[in-house]
């Protein structure tokens, strides 16, 4: 059996996609996905050519380069929110948590005494589930300030049972990252006159900082 497909068609469905409102990177992917199907008939005997090739795509726009903050910047930032927002970034920039698993943390998870959490949970739209991947699950280890900054929480809640969410409404209920961000973090970053940051900034922020101290201890 013979496929039909022709570079026209595929064409014709890049300026559907297009026209539709996709973004340039959307269709690029889609574009990829169909790529590597059709050449799985070409392989298999069904086609002679791939259509895909030589077909033009919306050109692809300039992204702007991905920021981490710098440590004055992230100092500027934590002093100017409220314990809440305050303790969650700073936990994020020194644990590189990814936002599910940092709003799924329960006490039980971090031991004060050892020096580390264990990352078991993930929250995503009110929904628990295991991290996204096998690695997710892992120990984390904490550094002093990172015990300190989650010591003076504990002391400022009511809800400190083991299986409680260390960062939760009034009701001990999941909090929702958006409003976080829309209420304390973006307000802050304007007053300051910072790009607006998000959770993922954060997580790339501990990764920056990892590898420069991975560099200098190798030089040391």
């Amino acid at each position: 059996m013979n496929c039909e497909i022709t570079r026209q068609d595929v064409q014709a469905y890049v300026a559907h996609l297009t026209q539709a409102g996709y973004a340039p990177k959307t269709v690029d992917h889609i574009h990829d996905v169909l790529s590597a199907i059709l050449r799985t008939a070409v392989k298999w005997g069904h086609m002679q050519e791939n259509p895909t090739r030589g077909v033009d795509l919306p050109a692809l726009k300039t992204v702007l380069p991905k920021w981490v903050l710098t440590a004055p910047q992230a100092g500027l930032l934590l002093a100017e929110l409220p314990p809440l927002a305050r303790t969650m970034v700073g936990v994020a920039l020194l644990t590189g948590l990814r936002r599910g698993e940092l709003f799924a943390l329960r006490w039980n998870a971090v031991n004060f005494t050892e020096k580390h959490l264990t990352v078991q949970e993930a929250v995503y739209e009110g929904v628990f589930g295991t991290p996204k991947t096998d690695a997710g699950t892992r120990r984390v280890p904490l550094a002093e300030s990172t015990l300190a900054l989650l010591s003076e929480w504990r002391a400022r809640v009511k809800h400190t049972a083991p299986d409680a969410l260390v960062f939760s409404t009034w009701s001990g209920k999941p909090i929702s990252p958006h409003n976080v961000t829309r209420r304390w973090i973006v307000p802050a970053c304007t007053k300051l006159g910072l790009r607006k940051a998000t959770w993922l900034t954060f997580r790339r922020t501990y990764a920056s900082w990892s590898r420069v101290c991975r560099a200098r201890w190798s030089r040391s």
